[in-house]
């Protein structure tokens, strides 16, 4: 048929004479692409270094999904900590805060990150949990970034950066690491103010925390008096 044959000739010229035109507006498609960031955090407790990150990777994207560890094998109760994330990105449009169930740090996907203080000096295989969530969790959302605070510190979470960076790419997601914020000229950690806990320096502890932070830890603490 005549239709058929148009369509065929169409068809050849594309694939001959304008197949350069077409990946280029392909690559143009690819560009308008929205940006679906993503950051998993413990927060044990929420901190000034955490906002800094979630701030700086909103900023570089459309939508930033915020999973905070669900499993509870940290001081804090994963509710508390999650109602903090939550108060503290409130009044940031593009954000939202969600669980991280059982597949995203968990017990069953990485449990050495629960047992960080024992294995410094070992060899992690965070594998699992960087797969699980490529190949499961973000196709689910879109994501095509996920973000991490550097990490000179502890050793366990540094190796699990570079699986990330290791793994993500070959899923076509990218890997971006934020420069840890500092305060009087140390960064700031939450391990640092569970330290700072113990000691009760509260006023160390008021420079590297949110104000919301802030007035949960001394409720916290009078409560335990």
């Amino acid at each position: 048929p005549p239709r058929l044959l148009s369509e065929n000739k169409t068809r050849s010229k594309i694939a001959s004479g304008m197949s350069r035109e077409l990946d280029d507006f392909k690559k143009n498609l690819r560009r308008e692409r929205l940006k679906i960031g993503s950051i998993v955090m413990n927060c044990n407790p929420f901190t000034l270094g955490h906002a800094h990150l979630i701030k700086t990777a909103a900023a570089q994207v459309d939508m930033l999904y915020i999973f905070v560890v669900e499993e509870d094998r940290s001081e804090f109760p994963f509710a508390e900590r999650f109602e903090l994330v939550r108060q503290s990105v409130k009044d940031i449009p593009n954000v939202k805060v969600l669980r991280s169930g059982k597949f995203i740090i968990s017990q069953l996907t990485f449990e050495g990150y629960f047992n960080k203080s024992k294995l410094q000096d070992t060899v992690v295989d965070s594998s699992l949990d960087v797969e699980i969530f490529a190949e499961e969790i973000a196709p689910e959302l879109g994501i095509n970034i996920r973000f991490a605070g550097e990490e000179p510190l502890d050793a366990v979470t540094k190796q699990y950066n570079d699986t990330m960076r290791r793994i993500l790419p070959e899923h076509g997601i990218e890997f971006r690491e934020i420069p840890r914020l500092t305060v009087d000229g140390k960064l700031i950690s939450a391990s640092e103010v569970r330290r700072l806990l113990k000691e009760h320096d509260f006023a160390a502890i008021e420079k590297m925390v949110p104000l919301t932070t802030f007035a949960y830890l001394m409720k916290r603490h009078l409560e335990h008096q």
